[in-house]
């Protein structure tokens, strides 16, 4: 069997890409001599989400309960929203920059939410690919954040550092910068659009069954 060429490496990355992304090509990055798997927008909140990981990793406070800090989540999630339905609505024309920049911080502040989402439902068994990450045990209202404002603001400066590297790259014909930022975004889709909800389904299904078989064994003991 003879190895896929870069070619059909590409065309594989935009039919995964289209399952998620419209991919007009005006609202996408034209990299490497291609055009990215999605938009400028998607390609902020995949690579945001990266940055998340790293901020989780680096920073978080593993004996804290609380959520991130909700502030500056808030902030760093609405200029997304509001770009997004500012042109959806027609008060104005969004750029490429901005889908860029707005989805750089909105994944980047999705991330420690989602895992703290997820922190909130007692499996038996641990999540896939999150279970060093989840929260130890959740306090919704604490306000001792297990992941502060200082982290996220790490994040906010690690978006602006990346979001001008992007965009020095965004034109190039170099294919090298293409891989660069296709495969990460691709590994991104995958794990939370296939992977993680495939994952949480099965626990989920696991659970079910592991009252079920508790009900029953409960049944058979009265009687």
């Amino acid at each position: 069997m003879s190895m896929p060429t870069a070619e059909e490496i590409v065309k594989l990355f935009n039919l995964i890409g289209s399952l998620v992304c419209h991919q007009r090509p005006e609202r996408t990055l034209w990299v490497g001599g291609h055009y990215l798997p999605v938009c400028a927008r998607d390609t902020g909140a995949c690579i945001g989400f990266l940055v998340g990981y790293a901020i989780v990793l680096l920073f978080r406070r593993k004996e804290a309960k609380g959520p991130p800090n909700l502030y500056v989540t808030l902030a760093m999630m609405v200029p997304l929203l509001v770009d997004s339905f500012s042109q959806i609505v027609g008060l104005r024309a969004s750029t490429n920059d901005l889908r860029l920049v707005t989805g750089l911080l909105f994944g980047t502040a999705l991330t420690p939410l989602l895992i703290y989402a997820l922190s909130l439902f007692k499996f038996e068994r641990k999540i896939p690919l999150l279970r060093s990450l989840l929260v130890k045990e959740t306090a919704p209202d604490s306000k001792d954040s297990w992941l502060g404002a200082i982290a996220l603001l790490v994040g906010i400066v690690s978006d602006g550092i990346l979001f001008f590297a992007i965009r020095s790259i965004a034109g190039s014909d170099f294919y090298l910068y293409y891989w660069l930022l296709s495969i990460p975004i691709i590994l991104v889709i995958i794990m939370h659009m296939f992977v993680l909800p495939l994952a949480l389904l099965a626990l989920a299904i696991d659970k079910a069954l592991r009252k079920r078989r508790y009900a029953a064994g409960m049944e058979r003991s009265v009687f």
